[in-house]
């Protein structure tokens, strides 16, 4: 476990290095050539139509169908699986035995309240699923019922609208004040590149 928590923190480690180089020559260029980034923003922006592409989740989606006219292979379905984790979290999952594999590590803490939180969540959905089974195989007519209640209509041509209007780029900001963004990245870079550095160096 430790060596898959090297690789992860030095993967990591590389990211911010490359994050911190890019930032380092973006706020160089903002320093030295306004100008240049500009033109570099003005050729990267794109205006992206999206009512059409959002236009598909107005359209109303029926997923019940299958579900009540074979209620009773849902049904089944449901309550099976819902059964197989419920055994598996309360007698195969041995979190004693998981936690071993984490002991040595500075995490170990965090690794149990992980596990034990997955495990709760697990049960509780497994047992949801039972009682959900059991409703569909003897009781669809209230899960009709509770699934009408449920049911919201909700529309997103105006999540649409709102894309679709025109909004201040921050380029138009940064570019009003070139220099004062221009050497807080630099810094911002600079620490970026140092800490990274330091943490791959320390491996």
């Amino acid at each position: 476990m430790e060596l898959i928590w090297d690789i992860w923190l030095q993967a990591v480690s590389i990211f911010v290095l490359i994050l911190g180089l890019v930032g380092l020559a973006l706020s160089l260029l903002l320093v030295i050539s306004p100008k240049t980034v500009k033109s570099l923003g003005n050729t990267l922006n794109k205006y992206i139509v999206v009512d059409k592409k959002l236009s598909y989740l107005n359209k109303p989606i029926q997923t019940d169908s299958f579900t009540y006219q074979h209620n009773f292979l849902t049904g089944i379905s449901l309550v099976g699986g819902a059964i197989f984790f419920l055994i598996f979290f309360f007698f195969r999952l041995d979190v004693a035995k998981t936690l071993n594999l984490f002991i040595g590590s500075n995490y170990l803490f965090l690794y149990e309240i992980i596990l034990k939180t997955t495990v709760l969540i697990g049960k509780i959905a497994g047992f949801t699923g039972v009682v959900i089974g059991l409703c569909l195989l003897f009781l669809p007519h209230i899960m009709v019922k509770i699934e009408n209640r449920m049911d919201a209509w909700i529309a997103t041509q105006d999540i649409a609208d709102k894309l679709d209007e025109f909004h201040m780029g921050i380029d138009y900001i940064i570019l009003r004040f070139p220099l004062l963004f221009g050497f807080t990245g630099l810094m911002t870079s600079a620490v970026l590149i140092i800490l990274s550095i330091a943490s791959l160096l320390n491996k």
